[in-house]
């Protein structure tokens, strides 16, 4: 590089921050300076006890409700006694014409009535009181926000459930084998081992059954039961999926279900004969061991569930009875004979076998005189029960009530479910039941569905200060709800069944855990160093400057309840500062969001959203609100609106609220001054062909956008990756993305940047609000090839500009804008477009480093980059390639993002190990500073049996909020018709490249519509005509403006490759050559190093050596090892956008994290770098060269068959999972949406 070169790249530091024109960030930071602020100094034990007594009042309603069905019921069944009440109706016969569906329930349903499943065998005469159930409640219904189904779950078989509704209609509904029913009749903990016998002499219709039946117990108990399932032959064997199953039961949690149904589906028949003693043996251990290492309470009922034929051998059939039941009652004995065992005879095809239903009856009742086995115990045994199953038998209606023999011990309390996925509606609920009793006898269970949104809301959306958030828990420390959780209203997958201790990864935690779960009330304050924060601490920090901050816990047992409230306040030594009455801008306009209820002539369209550029609008999202599940569930009127309206711009005072929380109009009324600026500046800025909407959001939720736009009412802005990255810089203008737009703007970039309670007071902690601004993709891009006249030398093929931010994605490099040359835009990394560069700067101590966080949302670890912003001067080649590839990296000042150049003299190699499957990292067992790979993540690895994570992954910080799904308001298609577009940048109009690019809505046509062909004349058109470039190419957004053509997309995924099929031949003969070399030279390293550290074998082992950036001590003397397979130019990866269900991921689990035959390396052609650097430039200064280590290391994971994948699969950021939602009304796309400008 010459120098040039050097200048040029010096000067852009200031150059692109000037460019960036944010002159209204720094505005608005002006305006917020002269308000008042009061000061609030944190007092968590009286803040929680007023919320855990929000939250008691709540359940307490339910409980009330709950109680109001069991006495009605209970008094219909008096009743019943003489005037016999059997009346069905049932829910599968209900008219369509009595049904109107409902949103808070999914599903069309009467509101009027209830109606009637049955089970299997009901009787004629069983007692229905559905009818007498109606008025109540539907009173229910009307009187307490939040309920979805109530219902009555009758011993007899009937099922009683409002509101009516059609569900389940094929065959027989046995509700007494779901898991609410069976905690509320045996409210007792339940510990169960079931053995599946697969020997010889079971046939395959037999086997068949037991599956059947393992799983319909497995689903019928919860989280409060701990279960195992063996298979015993020749030999015992349990699930493989958790090492822990091999010695404990594990708790019945969704994960422990899943795995364990995986293994009963995957059961073969075996050849060998059944050795019945071998399996109650293991039974008998595993019950043992879990009473050992749990505080096992009383009333546990053991039971194990025999699924078998019973066939003995027959050379020795007595001695194997004789054994099996000298195992039972000996081990039995050690547990003081509190094992019951229930025995299901699996019957041949209605061949009944005497012997073998004798020998499982006597293994039930533990028949061991029977058999010659003396009785040395003086306690009684529980005698269990034998049932015969055949195909004709309705195993949920047998099998699936095995409950029915355990001591009904007639606790009749009420009781509350954790959370689970909704099988009649959707999304996630809670249940509370209580059994009805007439005396002795059991009628049934009343239970109420509760919306997991609605019991939360106040946990989920609690703002009290930006120093302070909030988590509840159970009383066994199971996580109900923590700030890093996706929000219940979004859930689509429970998130893992986790201990708080691993939310709250911080030292002293585990002290204060323990008296959390042991005290009802009490508050502990610890000291957390600033090196082992969690990073939602760091945003609420107002002295960052400390080595360690003060972290207070204050806590409450809900009453009535089993679950704990918890605040906690950082720094809660230091005062907050708050809004203090404020008052609207005199010149200001408040038009709220909803401007399809206002109906004003003077709306458009802001590409495919109804919007107007007269004024900002507001948008209050659901945090603004005292009661935001409400808000989200119920639609919003004109009314309502200019309720709204009319309070927020209240100067006097005397208008009554409306149902938000008190700061709200404060926000609203402060960010009411921004108007002007932005009105002014839209008359005088050049920028505003490349704006598409500007925005400020407050910690309340408050949104004002421009142009005004009408928004999804789920959007919230706190929980948008350019709200928290902009929180987390403090003081900076940060970048975000590229995004798809879901307003329909195409790729956006979005610039954001805190404003402060004052400019002197810039921590986090201090954040009043966070204003944005959304680019254009191109925009950037442009702005390097304007000040940079060097990146136009030949197009970006040798020389090279980019624009990354400093989780190392990019927001502007050729490969983004490059019709012929790229995937998607989304979440482009450094270490896919530049793994040479990603190689090199990964050996500048301080400046990289990669770190590793737990998402519980999407059970993953994910591994990410952080660069140092910090930094000061230029970094450049310090090891690899130098001689053929130069580049140069700096800081933007003032920024979060770094520029950079490359110049390629010649071709080199490097790689950084990527997957083209998913984004399972290649080797999930061991991660180096200085080794590339792409950002990924792994499985989530937790013991079952405990709920905890394993040792490595328990150093794990949890991951930040969870990046959540977006979706568009969609407007009347005759709107759509006839509104104008709201901002016409004249496309048509512009006859340059340079004029066209990066406009709003323009894009310079450049390649013809067989996506090969250069067009002999380019010209600029709308997005929709050629997006990206190519005439006739289909955009990314589902809806209209049509569906990516599969014939574009996969002539988009060939031509990502910079070389032809020819020329990709050759590449492939190279790369042979080059990794036979390779692996000739890995294996003399090997020997060599083998040979000079006795270390070697224990090099070998899996390790997570250098996350700290320390470095193995190696030889000095091997630099050419390195150099051939560490670096690249980019080869083949497209990143295609698509939603990673949750059943995809599992694909993750049990798997090992060594395999990479699916995965490949970004990688070029590039030389051995065996030359010495032939760079003379100086480093910049506070660039360490130091010593750094040459050589190849021996864990280095499989790079090789990597190369051999010709799959293309999508890529997300690690902190950022976008599944996309496709309903009838919704647009939904992964994207950052924000929402702007008018006409150029």
């Amino acid at each position: 590089m010459n120098q040039t070169f050097e200048r040029e790249c010096l000067t852009a530091h200031f150059a692109v921050k000037l460019c960036f024109n944010c002159s209204l960030f720094f505005s608005t930071q002006r305006i917020f300076n002269s308000f008042v602020y009061t000061e609030k100094t944190s007092n968590g034990e009286t803040e929680v006890q007023q919320l855990a007594k929000k939250i008691r009042e709540k359940f307490n309603r339910y409980l009330d409700v709950v109680n109001r069905n069991k006495q009605v019921v209970e008094a219909s069944y008096t009743a019943h006694l003489t005037s016999p009440l059997t009346a069905i109706q049932d829910c599968c016969t209900i008219p369509p014409s009595m049904m109107e569906f409902d949103g808070n329930f999914n599903a069309n349903v009467s509101k009027t009535i209830s109606c009637d499943r049955l089970s299997a065998t009901v009787n004629s005469r069983a007692f229905n009181p559905g009818r007498d159930l109606n008025s109540v409640l539907a009173d229910n219904l009307k009187s307490n926000p939040g309920i979805k189904w109530q219902y009555f779950s009758s011993e007899e078989g009937i099922f009683t459930v409002f509101p009516a509704h059609k569900f389940h209609c094929k065959g027989t509904f046995e509700h007494r084998s779901r898991p609410v029913y069976v905690s509320a009749v045996r409210p007792q903990s339940k510990h169960i081992v079931v053995i599946i016998d697969h020997g010889a002499s079971v046939t395959e219709t037999q086997l068949q059954i037991a599956r059947d039946a393992a799983l319909i117990i497995l689903n019928s108990i919860d989280e409060h039961d701990k279960i195992s399932v063996l298979t015993i032959a020749d030999t015992v064997r349990s699930c493989s999926l958790d090492q822990c199953y091999k010695s404990f039961l594990s708790p019945a949690t969704s994960e422990t279900k899943r795995k364990m149904s995986t293994f009963i589906n995957n059961i073969k028949v075996s050849d060998s004969s059944t050795q019945h003693a071998l399996g109650f043996q293991k039974s008998f251990q595993l019950l043992r061991n879990t009473s050992n290492v749990t505080r096992q309470p009383t009333n546990t009922d053991m039971v194990i569930i025999y699924l078998s034929s019973g066939v003995t051998s027959r050379d020795s059939s007595e001695h194997e009875k004789r054994a099996t039941l000298s195992v039972v009652k000996e081990e039995n004995r050690h547990l003081n004979n509190s094992v019951m065992i229930l025995t299901y005879a699996l019957m041949n095809e209605g061949v009944t076998g005497l012997k073998e239903l004798a020998f499982l009856r006597d293994l039930a009742e533990q028949n061991s005189l029977k058999y010659g086995v003396p009785d040395r115990s003086a306690l009684p045994v529980v005698k269990g029960s034998m049932m015969v199953l055949n195909q004709l038998s309705n195993l949920e209606t047998t099998v699936g009530r095995f409950y029915i023999n355990l001591p009904n011990r007639m606790i009749d309390v009420a009781s509350f479910s954790l959370p689970y996925a909704d099988q009649m509606g959707d999304g996630f609920i809670m249940t509370v039941s209580r059994p009805c009793y007439f005396g002795n006898l059991l009628l049934g269970v009343v239970g109420v569905d509760v919306n997991l949104a609605y019991i939360l809301e106040d946990v989920t959306y609690y703002q009290d200060s930006l120093a302070s958030y909030t988590f509840l828990i159970d009383n066994k420390g199971y996580t109900l709800m923590h700030p890093s959780l996706t929000r219940p209203y979004l859930m689509t997958e429970a998130p893992l069944h986790t201990d708080i201790i691993h939310y709250e990864n911080i030292p002293g935690f585990a002290a204060v855990r323990q008296n959390i779960l042991s005290l009802p009330l009490g508050s502990q304050v610890i000291a957390v160093p600033v090196n082992s924060s969690l990073s939602w601490h760091m945003n609420r920090l107002r002295d960052p400057s400390r080595d360690a901050y003060n972290v207070s816990y204050a806590w409450k047992l809900v009453q009535d309840t089993s679950f704990i409230l918890c605040i906690i306040y950082v720094q809660p030594e230091i005062p907050v500062k708050q809004l203090k009455n404020m008052n609207t801008a005199p010149s200001s306009k408040l038009l709220y969001h909803r401007l399809d209820l206002l109906g004003q002539p003077s709306f458009c369209l802001h590409f495919k959203q109804l919007a107007t550029v007269e004024s900002p609008t507001v948008m209050l999202s659901a945090g603004s609100f005292s009661s935001p599940y409400e808000h989200l569930s119920q639609p919003e009127t004109k009314r309502m609106v200019e309720h709204y309206t009319a309070y927020l711009s209240d100067n006097t005072r005397l208008i009554a609220n409306p149902g938000l929380k008190s700061s709200v109009r404060n926000e609203v009324m402060a960010t009411s001054h921004v108007t002007d600026e932005w009105m002014s500046l839209m008359e005088m800025s050049s920028l505003n062909c490349y704006i598409v909407r500007r925005y400020i959001a407050t910690p309340n939720g408050v949104l004002r956008i421009y142009p005004g736009s009408l928004m999804d009412k789920a959007f919230d802005p706190n929980r948008r990756q350019w709200y928290l990255h902009a929180v987390a810089n403090p003081g900076l203008i940060t970048f975000t993305g590229p995004y798809l737009d879901v307003g329909g703007a195409g790729y956006v970039v979005t610039i954001s940047h805190t404003i402060h309670a004052s400019s002197s007071q810039k921590a986090s902690g201090y954040t009043v609000a966070v204003m944005g601004i959304d680019f254009t993709l191109r925009y950037f891009y442009k702005v390097l090839l304007d000040l940079l006249t060097i990146c136009k030398q030949d197009k970006g093929n040798k020389i090279r500009c980019f624009i990354m931010e400093d989780r190392g994605y990019l927001v502007a490099h050729p490969t983004l804008i490059d019709p012929k040359g790229h995937a998607p835009a989304e979440q482009q990394h450094i270490t896919h477009k530049e793994p040479l560069v990603a190689n090199d700067i990964l050996n500048h101590p301080n400046f990289v480093k990669k770190n590793l966080c737990n998402s519980f949302s999407d059970r993953t670890v994910q591994r990410f980059y952080k660069f140092n912003t910090s930094i000061v001067g230029d970094l450049t080649n310090l090891v690899h390639g130098s001689h053929c590839s130069k580049y140069r990296l700096t800081r933007i000042p003032g920024t979060n993002a770094f520029a950079g150049i490359v110049n390629e003299t010649c071709d080199s190699l490097a790689f950084c190990a990527c997957s083209t499957v998913d984004r399972l990292c290649l080797n999930c067992h061991r991660m180096e500073q200085n080794e590339c790979e792409c950002p990924c993540e792994c499985p989530l690895e937790v013991n079952e049996c405990t709920g905890n994570l394993t040792n490595a992954e328990n150093r794990n910080p949890s991951c930040d909020v969870h990046q959540e799904p977006l979706s568009l308001t969609v407007i009347e298609p005759s709107l759509q018709d006839t509104l104008p577009q709201c901002i016409n940048t004249r496309c048509s109009q512009r006859f340059t490249s340079s004029d066209c690019f990066g406009v709003l809505d323009c894009e310079w046509c450049t390649v013809d519509s067989d996506g090969k062909t250069h067009l002999d004349k380019p010209y600029c058109a709308l997005q929709k005509e050629c997006f990206g470039g190519i005439v006739g190419a289909k955009s990314p957004y589902v809806d209209g403006l049509g569906i990516l053509d599969e014939e574009l997309a996969s002539l988009n995924m060939i031509k990502s490759a910079p070389v032809g099929p020819v020329a990709g031949g050759i590449m492939g003969c190279i790369m042979v050559l080059v990794l036979a070399v390779y692996a000739y030279r890995h294996q003399i390293h090997r020997r060599r190093h083998q040979h000079m550290s006795p270390l070697a074998a224990q090099e070998m082992s899996v390790r997570m050596s250098n996350l700290d950036n320390e470095r193995d001590d190696r030889d000095e003397d091997s630099h050419e090892d390195r150099g051939i397979i560490s670096n690249t130019r980019f080869i083949a990866a497209v990143i295609e956008r698509h939603t990673h269900s949750p059943e995809r991921r599992r694909r993750y689990w049990g798997r090992s994290g060594t395999e990479s035959d699916h995965g490949y390396s970004t990688m070029s052609p590039q030389e051995d770098s065996e030359n010495p650097p032939c760079n003379n430039d100086p480093l910049s200064a506070g660039v360490d060269v130091g010593n750094h280590d040459e050589d190849l290391d021996l864990d280095t994971p499989p790079q090789t068959a990597a190369l051999l994948s010709h799959k293309f699969h999508p890529y997300r950021h690690p902190h950022t999972h976008h599944p996309l939602h496709l309903h009838t009304h919704h647009l939904q796309a992964a994207v950052t949406v924000h929402s702007v400008d008018a006409e150029c």
